[in-house]
């Protein structure tokens, strides 16, 4: 626990208010003056070293609050950073919001044509390998967009929305009812595993977060500017990673083992093949009390 509270809030909280305490001592003027910097450091240094113990103590751990205190804030920013990120945005960015979205979902359907114009006038048996492998291309540039046709105005929303669309049309469940039932009934494992890949997303959100304040150090010491546009590079590219590897163990949860939630509530159906969409509306029903 006290490793993972350090990992989270301490340790970022602290490079940062090291990097804060350095722009301020060097600024745009001597940004990479790192005498200057050493200087300041060792004249503070010995300062401190001839205050009492105590006054030391509280320093120091003046410090780590800072630097707990700053991770805390961007940890609660995080929240908005995963609102922006699954394309919940807030209301004076919902125009623009609905208008990336028609855009995303205008080149998904004109994909989707293609695709279905294929598959239409070349059934399977007469296909030949050019048609097929124009198919896979035009599937892969389908899917790059979103699995399912867009309804938000990023591809990490769209790809997270797509698993409750695909387990409804599937199953016929509700993922958002039936989730917390099956939560339930998953082995331990299967828990740890999720709480996993929902970790690394939250992370790779957060370093969203970090970048968007090392932007606005920037503005007073841009070498800070540089670390933004670095982290915000790699969050760009590991948050949708992390959101496709939470979608995809999510959906793999329900395949594995919606007929084991089915049969501790007391719902019997085929056993042979996976749960049809009878067994889904059923355990509906169950999730939503009949509302």
């Amino acid at each position: 626990m006290a490793e993972k509270w350090l990992t989270a809030l301490a340790a970022p909280g602290l490079l940062f208010v090291g990097a804060t305490a350095t722009g301020a001592v060097l600024g745009h003027a001597h940004a990479l003056d790192w005498s200057l910097l050493r200087r300041r450091v060792g004249h503070w240094a010995t300062a401190a070293g001839h205050w009492p113990a105590g006054e030391q103590l509280a320093a120091a751990a003046v410090l780590v609050l800072a630097a707990v205190a700053v991770g805390t804030l961007v940890r609660i920013c995080g929240d908005g950073a995963v609102r922006i990120w699954t394309g919940d945005w807030p209301r004076p960015l919902r125009p623009l919001a609905h208008r990336l979205t028609a855009r995303r979902a205008r080149h998904w359907d004109d994909l989707q044509q293609d695709i279905d114009r294929l598959r239409t006038t070349r059934p399977a048996r007469d296909r030949t390998t050019d048609v097929r492998q124009e198919i896979d291309a035009l599937t892969v540039r389908r899917d790059h967009i979103a699995l399912a046709r867009p309804a938000r105005p990023t591809y990490t929303g769209d790809r997270l929305a797509a698993t409750v669309v695909r387990v409804d049309a599937q199953y016929g469940i509700d993922l958002a009812a039936c989730w917390p039932r099956l939560w339930m009934v998953l082995p331990e494992d299967v828990r740890t595993e999720l709480r996993t890949v929902r970790t690394r997303f939250d992370t790779a959100v957060m370093g969203s977060a970090w970048a968007a304040c090392y932007a606005v150090l920037g503005c007073f010491w841009w070498p800070a500017a540089v670390a933004a546009v670095v982290t915000g590079l790699l969050a760009r590219q590991r948050v949708p990673q992390a959101a496709a590897a939470l979608a995809e163990h999510v959906e793999s949860a329900v395949d594995v083992h919606l007929r084991r939630l089915a049969e501790e509530i007391g719902l019997t159906g085929p056993t042979d093949g996976p749960p049809d969409r009878r067994l889904g509306l059923a355990l509906n029903r169950i999730a939503r009390k009949a509302t």
